[in-house]
């Protein structure tokens, strides 16, 4: 990637974020050699593994550790002869130590605990690392078994504790010696031996010189007393010495063995350095996509890009999501705006996100985020003024856009920054255009921002290109940072001067100077923002509807649900006690039939009888009012249509067509059917189903009509507002008489009177479906178009 490129974009700061996040040196000098993915296969490989790594996180393994610098032992190694020190070699176990934990980690199966006994299948980071070279954990087992923290020999090795215990018997036969030598010799119990140059001496007066032989070594300050070395000590001092050395001699030889078993697997060590560089690479990677919550985005084979709620990462939380959309077909974006509204900062984010998607393989936006590969990014950011060069801001812009498109080709994303701004206003739209044109034909996508009107225009009428502007709040006139898609933007340079507290005579005069033409096309712009405002606010609506319609949906099928269940518990319970009633009212109807057939019939048989029909009657009552009861409860819960005044319905039981006149109370509804109108409740409606509308016939009504046939424009210039409404008026009539489907007025400019004026009465006539002012080049403010 291009070096500028990568500074203009921030780019250093995101690798040197990288490389702390890395456990080695080798992983840091993978980061720092900026491989940028061009090869779809090979970036979905890539992706897969920083994916696995970072599922690793959930599996509980043990995570991995730093890795000590193997610099200076490697180089020392490569030193035929040359042994390693202690220090050195125990910097090599621990950096072996770091690989198999590393290894270890990468490889480890991805199975829960229950399905053990499945076979694990090969995962992404699992290629990262051959298995742990069993010679590297066979160096490390003997490092560590003969060395301790820093890289001391331990005393608990066996050959250094035999010549330890030596070196303790010599000492031992060394101070008994010295001991009796000043209890028989010297005569006294209170003297103690001292040491001189590593050797024990025994102090001596110097009155007992002459009876006593050995090596002198010096005289206390008042020369009372000196300090010898009796032959015998000087022997016994010798083989202390010599066991001492022993141990030196042996610590010696363990380091050379140690170190000559290291450079027989140097190339093994090496290879293991090669895979943790790789791995951990890709190691920091993932924490780094983990630290900053980024996704995976989406190939774009074909070169379309969707950005969706885009954060650049150097930012953080002052980074307002960018959201833009860029089909195949655009082959380059001017974007346009207010000053410091956030054009810079836009481009810079898009950029940086196909370095990151190429580098990082994720980038920190939403899902559903579409990047395509690009093989350079060229950028033109910034102020490169150079007073040793004697370059001027606009010259070195010059130079660099100029090495930008001798280098570009059909795969490079190309991004500049206020494009022809530090020059002559002509001289300078006219050269961005011509710059613009070739970038289109060259790059497979270029990113510019200007506030040049040229090429607001040339982007509006060329088919591969686009306008984009930056949202500017009209009402706190302050920009909001989020990018429109398909709109030039104003610069809004008097509202930011004026909120730069800048003199009111001078922003009178400014805009006095802007001119009627200007005025004009930025009323055109923050018109056409209105309007997709209101368009936005719509779709919201919509959304926020279909809400409520989706949880609708869901509470009628709960409710049916419940229902059905309640009906078939309601049936099952019917039955239950209908089939015992039948039961009990059959036996004791046999019995009545029984005791009539005997006999006369008396009072008492009579009453019996009425008392057997009172029952069967109650019962019918019951059921009845069980059944109305259930209808009514039944017809609550099923009542989900929303009724209003106007609304066509079946009404009653015999469903005659009707129209609701207004509500009456909760849950009724006054319905005119014919001229009789009746209060109905609610679950005694139903609304006219879209099938029987269609098949209502419809009612055809002719008349004649002396009213003019429309003209498809009319001139109401040099009228007064009152006559020029009698003729549109007129004009209404016949357009709505004879089906035309819309007209154009030509009124003027003027002081506007007639505009205003017909505007405000073409408000007011409920036929007319929209009015707006035409177009620039058709007229602009002093004509109007009307629809139907």
């Amino acid at each position: 990637m291009d070096t500028r490129t990568l500074q203009d974009l921030g780019f250093p700061t995101i690798l040197a974020e990288l490389k702390t996040l890395s456990l080695a040196e080798e992983g840091r000098q993978t980061l720092a050699s900026l491989e940028f993915i061009t090869d779809w296969t090979l970036l979905s490989q890539r992706q897969e593994i920083v994916e696995d790594l970072l599922d690793l996180e959930s599996y509980g393994v043990q995570k991995p550790i730093s890795f000590p610098s193997l610099k200076a032992t490697l180089n020392d190694l490569h030193i035929p002869g040359k042994n390693l020190d202690g220090e050195q070699l125990f910097t090599l176990a621990s950096y072996l130590e770091a690989g198999r934990i590393f290894t270890e980690y990468c490889r480890s199966p991805r199975k829960l605990p229950t399905e053990a006994d499945r076979e694990t299948p090969a995962t992404p980071a699992m290629a990262l690392f051959q298995p742990f070279n069993p010679a590297l954990q066979q160096l490390y087992d003997h490092i560590t078994f003969a060395l301790e923290s820093p890289g001391q020999v331990k005393s608990s090795h066996p050959s250094i504790a035999k010549l330890s215990r030596e070196v303790e018997r010599r000492r031992l036969e060394r101070q008994l010696f010295s001991t009796d030598f000043l209890k028989t010799q010297v005569a006294s119990e209170h003297v103690q031996p001292a040491f001189r140059d590593g050797r024990v001496v025994l102090p001596i007066r110097t009155d007992q010189r002459a009876k006593l032989e050995g090596v002198i070594h010096s005289s206390s300050a008042t020369g009372v007393t000196i300090y010898m070395e009796p032959y015998r000590l000087v022997e016994l001092n010798n083989q202390v010495i010599m066991a001492q050395q022993q141990i030196q001699i042996e610590i010696a030889r363990i380091l050379a063995d140690l170190s000559q078993e290291a450079r027989l697997q140097l190339e093994a060590i090496e290879d293991l350095q090669q895979q943790v560089g790789f791995a951990d690479s890709m190691y920091a990677r993932s924490r780094y996509v983990a630290k900053h919550a980024c996704v995976r985005p989406l190939a774009s084979n074909d070169g379309s890009l969707l950005l969706k709620q885009g954060r650049h990462p150097l930012l953080g939380k002052k980074a307002v999501p960018i959201t833009i959309e860029l089909d195949a077909t655009i082959k380059a974006v001017v974007i346009s705006g207010p000053n410091a509204g956030g054009k810079t900062v836009t481009i810079k984010t898009i950029g940086l996100f196909a370095l990151l998607h190429q580098f990082l393989y994720f980038v920190p936006g939403a899902e559903g985020t579409q990047m395509p590969l690009f093989q350079d990014v060229y950028t033109d950011v910034g102020d490169e003024q150079s007073i040793e060069e004697s370059l001027s801001t606009f010259s070195a812009h010059m130079r660099n856009i100029g090495r930008i498109l001798r280098s570009c080709n059909q795969h490079s994303l190309i991004i500049l920054d206020e494009l022809g701004s530090g020059t002559d206003p002509v001289e300078g739209s006219a050269l961005a255009r011509a710059i613009l044109e070739y970038c289109v034909e060259r790059a497979a996508l270029t990113l510019i921002t200007s506030h040049h009107g040229v090429l607001k225009q040339f982007a509006y009428a060329h088919e591969h290109l686009l306008n984009a502007s930056m949202e500017f709040n009209a009402e706190t006139h302050e920009p909001t940072f989020k990018v429109i898609s398909g709109l030039p933007g104003d610069s809004h340079a008097l509202e930011t001067a004026k909120r730069m507290d800048l003199p009111q005579s001078v922003l009178q005069a400014a805009t006095t100077y802007i001119g009627a033409e200007m005025v004009e096309i930025s009323t055109i712009i923050a018109a056409l923002e209105e309007k997709r405002r209101e368009v936005q606010e719509r779709e919201q609506q919509l959304e926020e509807r279909m809400r409520k319609l989706q949880e609708q949906i869901r509470k009628i099928d709960l409710r049916q649900l419940k229902l059905a269940q309640d009906e078939q518990l309601v049936r099952k319970q019917q039955l239950g006690d209908l089939s015992k009633f039948i039961s009990d009212k059959r036996s004791e109807l046999e019995n009545l039939i029984a005791e009539l057939r005997e006999g006369e019939i008396s009072r008492a048989k009579t009453r019996k009888s009425k008392a057997f029909i009172a029952s069967l009657e109650k019962k019918q009552k019951e059921s009845e009012q069980k059944i109305e009861a259930l209808e009514e409860e039944v017809g609550e819960e099923a009542t989900t249509t929303d009724f209003a005044v106007g609304m066509d319905v079946l009404a009653g039981p015999h469903r005659r067509e009707g129209r609701i006149v207004r509500q009456e109370k909760e849950h009724k509804w006054v319905v005119a059917i014919g001229p009789m109108k009746f209060t109905l409740h609610e679950r005694e409606l139903k609304p006219i189903p879209s099938r029987l509308q269609k098949e209502r016939k419809k009612v055809l009504i002719s008349y004649e009509s002396r009213t003019v046939a429309p003209q498809p424009v009319i001139d109401v210039r040099g009228m007064t507002l009152e006559q020029s409404l009698e003729v549109v008026s007129e004009q209404i009539e016949g357009a709505l008489v004879h089906s035309i489907g819309s007209f154009s007025i030509i009124h003027g400019l003027g002081d506007g009177i007639l505009s205003r004026g017909i505007h405000d009465y073409l408000e007011k006539v409920p036929q007319v479906n929209n009015y707006y002012f035409a177009r620039p080049e058709d007229g602009g403010y002093g004509k109007t178009y009307v629809e139907f």
